[in-house]
């Protein structure tokens, strides 16, 4: 997390917290009715790594991997590549799985910000597995999946954004959600923050 973080959160403190998106007219269901709900809320230490029971915490390259985020009482999972002193960065985080069999219509929606950065170099992409056997990431077969994507907007840093609908319904058995991160501790354009909160699948009627 980069040190001036506070003092642009403060600056955006009266910018809407959430982007506009189609799903805005569109009813989420309770906290009850999720067939999978995460908002990392055992998160205990700002910046330091992700350990949740069943979810995968992987570094590809580099050494750098998903961080606890804490800020304000809001905590969200995040990666950044700022100040590894490596130059590559890519990381994994991996939901534990998510039974596809209970429920019909599944949809995925979460939240996601960035901040500094000015490259699709430096990316986020999110990606399921049918296939993944909970330990060795790089062996199973991961598709991507599509999002809308927080805007290269320094106005705008640190400011969550919906995922947008994700159609999840021709899923059966067991899958995995992964979010997957590059980026540079050694070049600047490279090195900006992603975080993500508040996933969740539910039945879209």
């Amino acid at each position: 997390m980069k040190n001036y973080k506070k003092i642009v959160l403060v600056l955006i403190a009266f910018l809407p917290f959430t982007g506009c998106s189609p799903e805005d007219d569109i009813a989420i269901p309770e906290l009850t009715d999720y067939a999978f709900y995460e908002e990392f809320l055992t998160n205990t230490t700002d910046g330091d790594d992700i350990n949740i029971e069943g979810w995968t915490n992987f570094a590809e390259v580099g050494t750098v991997k998903w961080k606890q985020g804490i800020y304000s009482g809001s905590k969200y999972a995040e990666f950044t590549s700022y100040q590894s002193g490596q130059a590559t960065n890519v990381a994994w985080l991996i939901s534990p799985a998510i039974n596809m069999d209970t429920r019909d219509n599944e949809t995925l929606v979460f939240d996601v910000a960035q901040a500094y950065v000015s490259s699709t170099s430096n990316s986020i992409e999110l990606f399921i597995s049918t296939n993944y056997n909970g330990t060795d990431v790089l062996s199973a077969t991961w598709t991507p999946l599509t999002f809308n994507r927080p805007p290269l907007n320094f106005d705008t840093n640190f400011d969550f954004f919906s995922s947008g609908l994700i159609d999840l319904s021709s899923y059966t058995g067991n899958i995995y959600l992964a979010f997957k991160c590059k980026g540079s501790g050694t070049n600047f354009s490279l090195d900006g923050t992603y975080e993500v909160d508040n996933i969740r699948i539910f039945d879209k009627k």
